[in-house]
């Protein structure tokens, strides 16, 4: 496409975003330049922010980007959910809980919230997202990967490691946790503060056993007890969730 001559920083950050969803992850930040008619440097700039905002991700072994999980996130936001299950399932779960219910999926190693409860939002939606250890839902990312270990998807793995690594997560402590995810079937986590909350996340896995989902209840205080007491209610969901997505053909993932 042409360069945006004139346009504002939006207009050019949505023209990288479309070239990136036209070119694949081939399309170097040099040749993104090019087709927009943009000075090299401002280009850089630019990309280096979108990649910082996680609007898009550097290819793990190719020279280019993809859509990073906020370009997923508002696609899940506007796509259409006639035949998606998981509002009703995760509705029908706050109802017989009374809890606080949180909807996940992940992709290429990363958190993408797709249903927040309204009633008890997540603390941060960012430290979900980036501090992995600090939630249940990235516990449960986190053993997904062990370190060391071999994986079928290795561009996941690395995001994983690189998020553990910058919120110091130590390789021992990313052992523990898949060691107590692997012993439970779910991941906990107490998130101090003075809006204190423990959370459990239950895996939604799809047909392979790979990671897709989790559903993830949250209760106000330090209790566990109290969040684990719905883990029967909260595995049933699970269940009825990973019936139904993929009995439609609708992955999770």
């Amino acid at each position: 496409m042409s360069g945006p001559s004139g346009a504002g920083g939006v207009a050019l950050a949505l023209a990288v975003l479309e070239e990136v969803a036209r070119g694949g992850p081939t399309l170097s930040a040099n040749r993104i330049a090019q087709l927009l008619g943009m000075p090299r440097a401002s280009a850089y700039r630019l990309i280096n922010s979108l990649t910082s905002e996680e609007y898009l991700l550097r290819h793990p072994s190719l020279d280019g980007f993809v859509l990073g999980v906020r370009v997923v996130e508002l696609a899940h936001l506007i796509a259409p959910r006639r035949a998606d299950p998981v509002p009703d399932l995760i509705a029908g779960l706050r109802r017989r809980t009374g809890e606080a219910v949180h909807f996940v999926r992940y992709t290429g190693g990363r958190v993408l919230v797709v249903d927040e409860d309204p009633d008890l939002p997540l603390l941060s939606i960012d430290r979900t997202r980036r501090q992995l250890g600090a939630t249940a839902v990235g516990r449960l990312l986190i053993a997904e990967y062990p370190p060391l270990e071999a994986t079928t998807d290795p561009g996941a793995a690395k995001a994983v490691a690189v998020s553990a690594h910058a919120a110091g997560i130590s390789i021992e402590e990313r052992r523990r946790i898949a060691v107590d995810v692997s012993r439970l079937g779910y991941a906990n986590c107490i998130e101090p503060g003075p809006d204190a909350r423990v959370c459990i996340a239950v895996p939604v896995r799809s047909p392979e056993g790979d990671l897709a989902a989790a559903v993830a209840l949250t209760v106000p205080g330090v209790d566990l007890a109290a969040a684990v007491r719905h883990l029967g209610a909260v595995t049933a969901a699970v269940e009825e969730l990973a019936h139904a997505s993929y009995s439609m053909g609708s992955a999770t993932a």
